[in-house]
């Protein structure tokens, strides 16, 4: 009877941390959109021509 009653709660703890988890990747990718965000091998307009690190404008 223990064992249920562990499990139990082992499943609703496991629940809350999903859902913390989902939700804070979700606030995480959404305070990422601005639109100065690059990614690796993205092609992307340069606003800063003179900076070494914008080798691709289009």
């Amino acid at each position: 009877m223990d064992s249920i009653i562990i499990a139990r709660r082992f499943v609703v703890i496991m629940l809350f941390a999903a859902v913390f988890a989902f939700s804070f990747s979700v606030a995480v990718e959404h305070a990422g959109r601005s639109g100065a965000q690059s990614h690796f091998g993205a092609s992307f307009t340069c606003l800063q021509t003179g900076a070494p690190y914008c080798t691709t404008v289009q």
